[in-house]
């Protein structure tokens, strides 16, 4: 038996699998399937399609890898699947409510969700009502954790003292001077970004010289691009989406600016650098994973199955996505039974798990990660190198 085998079931998260497994709508938990064995139906209401495809497609493949991996391992017992439902909310918050309400009516033993800030501020009051229990796959909108209701298994960067405050210290020590803000002020979770941007620039010393604003279903930012270049400064600062900031950056780029651009876990997406037409050369960013830079052996062996199951590497999102799935899964096989509420108490007492992030512990319902996270930078041809201040 390999070691993610033993890690999956000590009720860690693990790594495997090949076959994506969906379940049919209006399947419910303790029902059997068509093996005879009896099921317990997770759903998925996320984004794949729309401007956050970028992120929602690799996350619904982390999940799928994540049950795939369960039930090759009867992680439920030998006559117990998991079913997966998924989803796509394309981005709206009242699809997400109805497919959550759905879920709730079909007996879901819990629902991974929230890809957006908006998605997850409208879906969070309607959870606290509910004892069908959350797990958030990416959304980072700021207190969003709520035992037994909703929880979420990775560090919100933004905290203070955080991944960002980190990242931007970092970056301050290259010697940038003055910088433009780029805002996606329609996204709660990217105005709250922003926020802690603007206060580790100015902490550091590094004048914003102008914050422009641009919703995320925006394509061209040929005016944004212009306007900046106008500004001239030594670096571009964008709390934006990866698909605002492909954009952000082929314009950029189109117009002769050669300086560094510094965002968020969001420019980490192969999808996004492929949208910028190779052009985010030079975008800068941290991240609590990445294929090519793995923290532990957990990453590194994520890595090896995704690309066997989906033939590319995993990116951030994927991770988030498979992450999630792992923390649902093993609440359901730890908790006194499949039904949510049974579940709900079980994910309010989980306090440990091993992630490709990590050892994440909780608090509240909130992941902590003690390790590190990377700082990487496009580089030419689509490769991501470990950035260095001295050398943007």
């Amino acid at each position: 038996m390999s070691r993610t085998s033993l890690l999956l079931k000590r009720g860690r998260l693990a790594v495997a699998g090949v076959a994506v497994v969906m379940a049919a709508a209006g399947c419910g938990a303790d029902e059997p399937s068509d093996s005879g064995a009896e099921t317990v139906l997770i759903g998925a209401a996320i984004s794949t399609s729309g401007p956050s495809a970028f992120a929602g497609v690799p996350v619904r493949q982390g999940i799928e890898l994540a049950v795939d991996q369960a039930n090759a391992e009867g992680v439920l017992g030998p006559d117990t699947e998991i079913e997966l439902e998924v989803v796509d909310v394309a981005a709206d918050p009242a699809a997400a409510i109805a497919a959550y309400r759905q879920f709730e009516a079909d007996g879901a033993a819990g629902v991974l969700c929230c890809t957006l800030g908006s998605e997850a501020g409208a879906l969070q009051p309607v959870m606290a009502q509910s004892v069908t229990p959350g797990v958030v796959t990416v959304s980072i909108l700021e207190d969003l954790a709520e035992p037994p209701h909703l929880f979420r298994p990775f560090e919100v960067p933004s905290e203070p003292g955080g991944i960002y405050d980190e990242f931007l210290d970092a970056v301050a020590e290259a010697g940038f001077k003055t910088a433009v803000m780029v805002v996606n002020d329609d996204n709660d979770a990217m105005v709250q970004d922003a926020r802690v941007y603007e206060e580790g620039l100015e902490r550091n010393g590094i004048e914003v010289l102008e914050t422009i604003n641009a919703g995320t279903a925006e394509t061209s930012f040929t005016g944004v691009a212009t306007t900046i270049t106008a500004q001239d400064p030594d670096i571009v600062v964008a709390s934006t989406i990866g698909s605002s900031t492909a954009s952000l950056a082929r314009s950029l780029r189109e117009r002769g600016f050669d300086r560094p651009v510094v965002s968020n876990v969001g420019a980490d997406s192969a999808a996004a650098y492929e949208a910028s037409a190779h052009m985010m050369e030079g975008t800068v960013f941290p991240t609590p994973f990445h294929a090519e830079h793995p923290v532990n052996e957990a990453g590194a062996e994520f890595v090896v199955e995704y690309e066997e199951a989906f033939g590319a590497s995993p990116d951030m999102f994927a991770a988030q996505g498979y992450t999630a799935a792992q923390t649902l899964i093993t609440a359901i096989s730890q908790g006194e039974g499949t039904d949510p509420e049974s579940v709900g108490e079980a994910l309010a007492n989980l306090t440990e798990l091993e992630s490709v992030y990590g050892t994440l512990t909780f608090e509240d319902g909130q992941a902590e990660v003690a390790e590190t996270a990377r700082h990487l930078v496009w580089g030419a041809d689509g490769e991501v190198e470990l950035w260095e201040p001295a050398d943007p």
